[in-house]
């Protein structure tokens, strides 16, 4: 899986790449073979001292045990990440205010899904609406549960990220969650306009609903 993953990332020689958890350091001693520089976090205190052993001769290397989320602010060139499943919809908010050239990450398979649901799907979101504005995103495999040890209890999949020129802010998303707090409800009615027909907020296509959010800031 490792070496799908490798194989997956569109790097280059002088690229930075920044991972978010380190786990034990196998992925990012693979990825550290081919690029400049690694900036790497972990915040288990244990994991962070087993990978920093493994890592110990890697000098394009630098890991951080702290919080990811609170990190200053870093230049990198790609973003690498087997995401922790609690922080999924915390990490591509984050992403999308970012400004950076690819990613390929890991995460719930069941997350996949609402990053490149239609709308009027059910798994369609928030978290679709802003992905899908501020990234192309394509689906590249499933990883399966007895993939890891101990494995969860559910499957994964490994998808890559292309960071459109579109930008993103917290206004604008404070404004979708307010928009989808209301997905049910009549468009038309709710945002006093004729043009939206009898759509419900949750059938509005992502450019209709970032022109929206940005009018209720």
């Amino acid at each position: 899986i490792i070496s799908k993953i490798i194989e997956s990332c569109n790097v280059k020689e002088n690229d930075v790449v920044l991972e978010f958890g380190t786990g034990y350091g196998y992925l990012t001693k693979k990825i550290a073979e081919i690029v400049r520089m690694v900036y790497t976090y972990e915040i288990d205190k244990e994991l962070y001292s087993k990978a920093k052993n493994f890592l110990v001769e890697n000098s394009n290397v630098i890991i951080f045990n702290r919080d990811f989320f609170k990190q200053e602010k870093c230049d990198f060139d790609f973003f690498l990440s087997n995401i922790p499943y609690s922080r999924s919809k915390d990490t591509m908010k984050w992403l999308s205010l970012h400004e950076f050239r690819d990613a390929v990450i890991m995460v719930q398979k069941e997350f996949c899904d609402k990053l490149i649901a239609p709308p009027g799907s059910s798994d369609y979101s928030v978290v679709s609406v802003f992905s899908q504005y501020c990234f192309d995103i394509e689906p590249l495999f499933n990883v399966e549960k007895n993939s890891f040890n101990p494995p969860p209890k559910i499957d994964s999949r490994v998808i890559r990220l292309r960071r459109k020129k579109n930008n993103m802010n917290h206004q604008v998303i404070s404004s979708l969650e307010l928009l989808f707090s209301n997905r049910n409800k009549n468009a038309a009615k709710l945002l006093d306009s004729k043009q939206y027909q009898n759509k419900k907020i949750n059938q509005l296509d992502v450019e209709t609903l970032i022109e929206t959010a940005n009018h209720l800031i």
